[in-house]
């Protein structure tokens, strides 16, 4: 799959037991010098002043050294030096070598080579500033913490490791999609089997980035910027042997042990891009899922998704041009029909992005928006079922409707959506509902991969596996997330479609893959059900975790806290914290984001509201004010 191999992430792991003993007597001698050129200025420092000194003391005593025995001061600052050089040599050698990540092992570079630089210059000072005696000792500590942390890492990775150690023959594990199942396998095989030059540890996913879903309702109105709730995969991968290639998986043939992939490419080069067979001993399937539309008419066509980066895009211009386009009508009815937002499906993902566009416009587009009046504008939430947030806990459930009756969002129960065009929803009552702007939330389906798969699946789509979450008719795949129907023992119910389900099994189906090449037996897989949250508004959610129920302001510090938690890349979370501390301080921006150019792009209702930013509203005329009455 590549013209030059991997290049090894565990060198440290991997290195010849006699290098690992030269290292090991390196980093020791290393630190011994440099510990002992410390006791042995104390010692001869306190010898000169007949007694023992606090390390203050001993600072002011030292410049006394300076003054009184110059020489003896000049000895012990070139030995101190030497020890410091070499020490820092020495670990700067083998923690360039660690699987830490390169910018962090730069900034700790750095920081120990500035406060060796310090260290020198207080030693320097000391005799002639009383600043100086009074840092030597602290700085000393910080140093010797860092130096400390910068060699019992190598010694860890070097020494402190358990992992396969391979076999005869060459080892494939592919990994198909990249979400929370697939990413969390793919790194506690990476941590488990480290590398070998037999094993081939491989992830495919459509993007080439791993995408947070959960805050995709936040990305839609603008309180998050798009980036920030993805990470590119080859970021993640760096300091890993796992190899990523961003490819669309078009079936699998689990009797031949291979899947058909087809690679991206670009019109010239299509020919010398088909789709490519690749073998695999392991197969760890977790595609993922896709928006169930119920085969309802017009959905496909008319309504907007809330599942990949792009529709939350696509819903937040949709909401801003919703409201341009009001703001320049004169027909009381258009206005009502652009300002009517429906959402269909009560369920979390639907919850929390009625909430988030009720607020956008609260807080951000009224203020903007003076031509038009408050009271035309409407939030819709319909769910089929009888309550909103079905299976959830019945106080969870109240908590939350009352607060959406506080917003004054209008939610239909036992209601659904039978048709959406390109400016109404019919529901099942009959009610025919004038509307721009239908979000479909109304639930997921299994992913169409599976249907090529070769597996044996139920009759919701899903792959039936075992306990120890390997398909029932093949002892090499494993089945994650989404994609997997898997009866839980606890409540006789089959597993939720849910992230942490997801999250639990990957690691879980590492282990009994680590298991099956140590030849032993696997383990069933225990999901533990943690609880669940859904924001319902500005600083406003509906926690229960582990048996507790929150609810206001704290519950929603909690929802934040654990989504920010559980989002992949320190980066992300630094600048996810950034967006909602400004959030609080700063308006959020309205601008557009065109992912095309106007004069390029010719939308029509046919392609669908995810054929063009604003497809659906340039498709239909409407009456305008002109621009010279406005003026007036």
């Amino acid at each position: 799959m590549s013209a030059r191999p991997t290049p090894d992430a565990y060198r440290l792991t991997n290195m010849v037991w006699w290098r690992k003993l030269i290292a090991t007597a390196a980093i020791l001698s290393g630190g011994i010098l440099f510990l002992t050129g410390w006791g042995v200025a104390k010692v001869l420092v306190g010898w000169l002043f007949q007694h023992d000194t606090a390390p203050y003391d001993w600072a002011v005593k030292l410049a006394d050294v300076a003054w009184g025995h110059p020489m003896v001061f000049c000895a012990l600052l070139l030995s101190h030096i030497t020890g410091l050089a070499i020490v820092l040599a020495v670990s700067q050698f083998l923690f360039r070598k660690t699987t830490m990540r390169p910018r962090v092992r730069k900034a700790i570079t750095l920081s120990a080579v500035a406060l060796s630089g310090l260290d020198v210059a207080v030693w320097l000072l000391v005799p002639f500033n009383s600043l100086a005696r009074q840092a030597l000792a602290p700085l000393s500590i910080v140093e010797a913490a860092l130096f400390a942390f910068m060699l019992f890492v190598p010694l860890k990775q070097m020494w402190l490791f358990h992992r396969w150690r391979g076999s005869n023959s060459k080892l494939r594990v592919l990994v198909v999609g990249g979400g929370f199942g697939g990413l969390h396998a793919a790194l506690a095989l990476d941590k488990s089997l480290g590398h070998h030059r037999g094993l081939e540890l491989v992830v495919i996913d459509k993007n080439n980035y791993f995408l947070f879903p959960p805050l995709l309702p936040s990305v839609s109105v603008g309180a998050i910027e798009t980036r920030q709730v993805t990470y590119p995969f080859r970021r993640i991968f760096e300091t890993t042997n796992i190899r990523f290639r961003n490819a669309i998986v078009e079936s699998i043939d689990p009797v031949s042990k291979s899947i058909t992939a087809k690679f991206e490419a670009d019109e010239i080069a299509a020919d010398a891009c088909v789709p490519t067979q690749l073998g695999y001993d392991y197969l760890i399937l977790a595609p993922g899922s896709t928006t169930n539309t119920f085969r309802t008419p017009g959905v496909d066509k008319h309504a907007f998704f809330m599942r990949e980066l792009g529709d939350a895009v696509a819903v937040r211009n949709q909401v801003i041009d919703c409201f341009e386009r009001a703001a320049a009508s004169r027909s009381t009815s258009l206005q009502k029909e652009l300002l009517r937002f429906v959402i269909i499906g009560g369920g979390p993902t639907g919850v929390e992005v009625a909430t988030e566009i009720h607020d956008l416009i609260e807080n951000v587009l009224l203020g903007r928006y003076p031509e038009i009046v408050p009271s035309l504008i409407e939030v819709w939430l319909v769910q089929s079922g009888k309550q909103l947030l079905p299976g959830w806990h019945t106080k969870v459930v109240e908590i939350a409707s009352r607060q959406l009756s506080r917003l004054k969002i209008k939610v239909f129960l036992d209601n659904k959506a039978i048709e959406v065009g390109p400016r109404h929803v019919t529901l099942k009552t009959g009610e025919r509902v004038a509307t721009r702007t239908c979000v479909w939330c109304a639930g997921v389906r299994s992913s169409e991969l599976l249907a090529h798969s070769g597996v044996a699946l139920d009759e919701s789509g899903r792959v039936r596996i075992r306990p120890d979450l390997r398909a029932e008719s093949f002892d090499d795949v494993f089945v994650l997330g989404d994609a997997a129907f898997l009866v839980d023992d606890k409540t006789a119910r089959p597993l939720p479609p849910l992230g942490q389900v997801a999250f639990q099994q990957g690691p879980h189906a590492a282990r009994n893959l680590v298991r099956l090449l140590h030849r032993k037996t696997t383990k069933p897989f225990r999901y533990f059900n943690y609880g669940s949250l859904v924001s319902v508004g500005e600083h406003f959610a509906a926690v229960h975790l582990l048996g507790v129920r929150l609810s206001g302001f704290v519950a929603w510090l909690v929802w934040r806290t654990l989504y920010l938690a559980k989002l992949v890349g320190f980066s992300n979370k630094l600048r996810v914290m950034l967006d909602w501390s400004l959030d609080l301080l700063i308006e959020r921006s309205i601008s557009q984001i065109q992912t095309r150019s106007r004069a390029t792009a010719q939308p029509s209702i046919a392609a669908g509201p995810r054929a063009g930013t604003a497809s659906m509203l340039q498709a239909v005329p409407d009456p305008v004010v002109p621009i010279a009455k406005i003026w007036e």
